[in-house]
């Protein structure tokens, strides 16, 4: 529960404790949260937040610039931990201009700079207390004291963790309107098991994307013993294409391939039609997402052939094209205990053969999955873009660095214009900013490096009792302070 850290923890527990400047609503637009309001000068190299009187944290200490201060001095002591995001990184100063307002100096100019502050980590506060002499957050084990409208409680590890209600939660209309006074969340990660502890009433919801086989989700919607509930487009599962390997370097390879998918049979089979077909790594009804002029590469199982066929292969006697006695073949990696991705590679395995490819299937364990694809050492593998407020703004600055899947773009020829292109739009406020970035969108979905697939929405099944749960888009929150019965 750092505030700062990245380990185990989970998002939506954090976002339960902790608060920011701002924070993003359900419909993925920047609100204010601890700071009432903010101006932005200097060509958007100074931001001064005004921040929200009488907050006090759940033990009681005073929220001010103060501690606003001390907060991001804490995180830029290990800026270094924190590189994955710009804004630490640009940070020049942060100043304290009077007790209730702050001002935020940067090196050059961040287009993202509101999202960034909005996201759950590192940008949320902890009482000052809980920070050391030395700053350093990273190496000391706080208690998870904030501003939130819920308190953590205790952990019994493995088992279940407790929150209480924040007894001094600053918004009273909204702490007066909390109806749970307790949530106790139960660790059960077989599915089943969880369907049965919601049908023997050991809990009430089950809440979260992947939480939930689609199979079950379908199934109980079905037979309406519960509610169920499914939200709007939060993030967007793709398949990446190394580009790093041959003949996938090739863009005639990369086309066919995309030609050689049928996503309206994927999804059907896998989501039951829960989720939508996903033509753009970011859905249309994101911000700056809404491409005009730009079509698709729609499924051609003949044009896919006449593709590879231009790169100089033969197709033989088994149903597979090969060149120099070497059969085209890809290897596709997918997280061996996700049952979506397993059953997406066994039809994508399937379609593949039908365009004259080989495909073989490997399945990982989570942390050596992530490992080979922070590395690029795989042909194709699947992965999820990060959803609102990361889209598409934050998301485009990190395929500039190395990490995770989406810096394979530094595999491509012309990655240095191409970067160059990101960094401008990064810098760039008002006006040209949605102009900008649907062109730069554009560009980057004709490199068929990220092949969208289907657009992943979050889903809940509760009890009927439980009522009052709206999902909005964000993907890490669980609106618990709007739930009753």
């Amino acid at each position: 529960m750092n505030p700062q850290g990245y380990g185990t923890n989970e998002m939506f527990a954090q976002n339960m404790i902790y608060e920011g400047l701002v924070k993003t609503n359900k419909e993925g637009k920047i609100i204010p949260s601890l700071a009432i309001s903010w101006e932005i000068k200097d060509s958007g190299k100074t931001y001064i937040f005004t921040l929200r009187k009488d907050v006090k944290f759940s033990n009681g200490e005073e929220f001010n610039a103060h501690a606003v201060k001390k907060n991001f001095d804490s995180i830029l002591k290990n800026r270094i931990r924190h590189s994955w995001a710009e804004l630490p990184m640009i940070i020049e100063s942060v100043n304290v201009q009077d007790d209730y307002s702050i001002i935020l100096q940067l090196k050059r100019a961040y287009t993202p700079t509101l999202e960034e502050l909005s996201l759950v980590r590192p940008f949320r506060f902890i009482a000052p207390s809980q920070i050391p002499d030395d700053l350093d957050l990273i190496k000391h084990t706080p208690k998870p004291i904030g501003t939130g409208p819920y308190k953590f409680v205790k952990s019994n590890l493995g088992v279940s963790d407790t929150f209480q209600k924040n007894e001094n939660y600053w918004d009273k209309a909204k702490y007066n309107g909390i109806y749970f006074d307790t949530i106790f969340m139960r660790i059960i990660t077989e599915p089943n098991s969880k369907l049965v502890a919601l049908k023997t009433k050991q809990i009430d919801l089950i809440y979260g994307f992947d939480e939930i086989p689609i199979e079950i989700f379908h199934n109980v919607s079905q037979t309406k013993e519960f509610n169920v509930f499914s939200s709007p487009a939060i993030s967007t599962t793709f398949m990446a294409i190394n580009p790093k390997n041959e003949p996938l370097s090739s863009p005639i390879m990369r086309k066919a391939i995309v030609q050689g998918i049928n996503k309206e049979v994927l999804i059907r089979a896998v989501f039951y039609n829960y989720q939508k077909i996903a033509n753009f790594l970011f859905a249309p009804d994101m911000p700056y997402s809404n491409l005009v002029g730009f079509t698709p590469i729609q499924y051609n199982h003949t044009e896919a052939k006449k593709n590879i066929e231009s790169l100089g292969y033969i197709l033989g006697k088994d149903g597979f094209y090969s060149k120099g006695n070497k059969r085209l073949e890809f290897e596709l990696m997918y997280i061996g205990n996700n049952p979506a991705q397993k059953a997406m590679a066994e039809i994508l395995q399937s379609q593949f053969k039908d365009i004259g490819i080989f495909l073989k299937l490997s399945a990982n364990d989570p942390t050596i999955y992530f490992n080979r694809q922070s590395s690029a050492m795989f042909d194709l593998s699947f992965s999820i873009t990060w959803g609102i407020p990361y889209e598409p703004l934050i998301m485009l600055k990190s395929m500039r660095h190395g990490g995770h899947v989406s810096s394979i773009l530094q595999y491509l020829p012309n990655k240095d214009e191409f970067y160059g292109k990101i960094e401008h739009v990064l810098k760039l406020l008002n006006t040209p900013l949605e102009k900008y970035t649907k062109e730069l969108l554009t560009e980057l979905y004709t490199l068929d490096v990220y092949i969208p697939l289907t657009y992943q929405t979050n889903k809940a099944i509760a009890r009927k009792e439980i009522k009052g749960i709206k999902m909005g888009v964000q993907v890490f929150e669980i609106p618990f302070w709007e739930f009753y019965k």
